[in-house]
């Protein structure tokens, strides 16, 4: 049942919220003065009344959200839809993941109590966007609370066009569908069903990343619940230390729960692109090519590709997936090159991009990593790369997995764009570029072979940085988005970053509370799984 003096409440919040809107965490913070700010009397709440607990802790934080919200925002275990919630998520590994209650916020005043709630009970908690990251605890957690971001789903576009304000639960092929009805887009992800929240503060490569830089380097500002309740905006004149740490920092600061993203003129919503299919034979063209076209992008940086390494049915083949910013990408000289490799079959055309978003997938209902890793660009180390990934995905295939890996370029017209506005901490510079970004991608579906194959992919990923540190092309960059739980994502972004992104959240959570009660993904000091010898960076 619904608490009715609290669903009165929380509809008069509006008005109190202003209260809490501070970026600064006073000394003397208390969690219950904070609800009280929000017209909560946590003595009223079943389990916390009178601030203590009675019962768990997390089952104490979920009875006192269930008091507030009611049961179709806070969803209890072995009901229906806790279940239908748990088998949304993308890889199975997350769905074996079983948290004490989901609680699915209406608004940013309702993330801020569920902070608070968590703070005062000590329930950990994880926040899901679009529920894309792959290993345990990521966007959900054990026995705790996962806040479920799906009901922030607003988007509206300023009267000039130039801000489209995007909910941080909406997914990328509804929010690009939405803008095309004026003509824009924003920098976002490539695949449909992917996440606004998690890609933009992990970085977001997007099809117009060589044209504009990166997702998270396109947000003119953010929406932000952080550690105290409080809503806070971050952009390059308000609280800028805190924005620069959204671009590219993780969820380590605060819950965004807008982005202000500036947005691109797209007519008609249209571009080029497509996949191109190549046999064995034609591997070391197409392995100069990608590397011609990512060394080639500042003549051109509407153009765009990644190329994956597959095997179907026992044949080595490889997927080369060419985009342009705009209709005509065959006609572009810089894929010159890539066009005149015979394929098997290909799919380039023009085409609507949230139409392209929904029809680039992956395999489904399986366990799924991902692990990454850069490199600099050089024809004959992504040659290398390349050997590599297929003796391991043999060997993956014996054990019953499947391995894709996917080379990608960041760019040198992309690193130039990561300085604007006060720059990001990814600490990439662009004389480190072009680099390879290598993505693997492994499935499987028992899960009595998890160690077993991931070791084979770190032992892949520690082999093609032995031979990249041999021909003096190593680079540490992890790319968030694409990071195993192994990495110490944040510590690749260098020493001096490292530091400033700690820094800054002693300043806006100094009690440490995305550390210690959000502690599923990459954190400040840690890979997500800290102290394993595997590969990392």
């Amino acid at each position: 049942m619904v608490n009715l003096r609290h669903t009165l409440l929380a509809s008069l919040l509006p008005a109190t919220w202003a209260q809490v809107d501070s970026s600064s965490e006073n000394a003397d913070f208390n969690a219950i003065d904070a609800l009280k700010s929000f017209d909560i009397d946590v003595s009223t709440l079943p389990g916390v009344g009178n601030g203590g607990r009675t019962i768990s802790p997390c089952a104490s934080a979920c009875a006192a959200l269930t008091s507030i919200y009611g049961s179709d925002q806070v969803l209890a275990q072995a009901t229906g839809s806790y279940q239908n919630f748990i088998t949304s998520y993308y890889s199975v590994i997350q769905r074996e993941v079983r948290p004490f209650c989901v609680f699915k916020p209406v608004d940013d005043r309702a993330v801020s109590v569920v902070v608070l709630l968590s703070r005062l009970t000590q329930c950990p908690f994880a926040v899901k966007s679009g529920g894309h990251a792959m290993f345990e605890g990521s966007s959900s957690f054990e026995g705790g609370i996962t806040v479920s971001l799906e009901l922030l789903n607003s988007i509206s576009v300023s009267a000039d066009k130039n801000i489209a304000s995007v909910g941080a639960g909406n997914k990328w092929g509804p929010t690009y569908t939405k803008l095309a009805e004026e003509d824009l887009t924003v920098l976002g992800g490539r695949v449909y069903d992917i996440g606004v929240g998690g890609l933009t503060t992990g970085g977001g490569i997007s099809f117009f990343a060589s044209l504009r830089g990166w997702g998270c380097d396109n947000v003119a500002s953010y929406e932000v619940v952080t550690a105290a309740g409080a809503k806070v905006t971050a952009s390059p004149k308000v609280n800028p230390d805190l924005y620069w740490a959204l671009r590219g920092g993780g969820p380590n600061f605060g819950i965004v729960t807008q982005f202000n993203y500036e947005t691109l003129e797209l007519p008609g919503n249209a571009l080029w692109g497509g996949s191109r299919i190549l046999l064995e034979s034609e591997f070391a063209a197409a392995t100069r090519a990608f590397t011609n076209v990512g060394n080639n992008s500042p003549q051109d940086p509407l153009a765009g590709q990644w190329i994956a390494w597959i095997v179907n049915n026992g044949t080595k083949m490889a997927s080369a997936e060419l985009w342009y910013g705009k209709p005509g990408g065959d006609q572009a000289a810089i894929f010159s090159e890539y066009l005149a490799i015979p394929t098997i079959a290909t799919t380039t055309q023009d085409r609507r991009l949230f139409e392209y978003t929904a029809s680039i997938e992956s395999p489904a209902d399986q366990r799924v990593v991902y692990y990454t890793m850069t490199f600099r660009n050089d024809e004959a180390m992504n040659a290398i790369a390349r050997d590599l990934h297929y003796e391991a995905a043999e060997e993956i295939a014996a054990a019953g997995g499947l391995l894709v890996t996917v080379f990608q370029i960041i760019t040198v017209p992309q690193i130039e764009k990561m300085s604007k506005n006060g720059g990001n901490p990814l600490g990439l510079k662009p004389e480190d570029g072009p680099l390879t970004l290598v993505g693997l991608n492994l499935f499987w579906q028992d899960a009595a072979d998890d160690n077993a194959l991931i070791d084979i992919a770190s032992d892949l990923l520690k082999a093609i940085k032995a031979e990249a540190v041999i021909r003096g092309l190593a680079n540490d960059y992890v790319y968030m988005n694409y990071a195993a739980e192994f990495q110490d994502v944040i510590a690749s972004y260098g020493a001096e970053n490292k530091a400033r992104l700690q820094a800054i959240a002693k300043k806006y959570d100094p009690q440490g509370v995305f550390q210690k009660l959000s502690p599923g993904y990459f954190k400040l000091d840690r890979a997500a799984t800290p102290g394993t010898d595997r590969f990392s960076f």
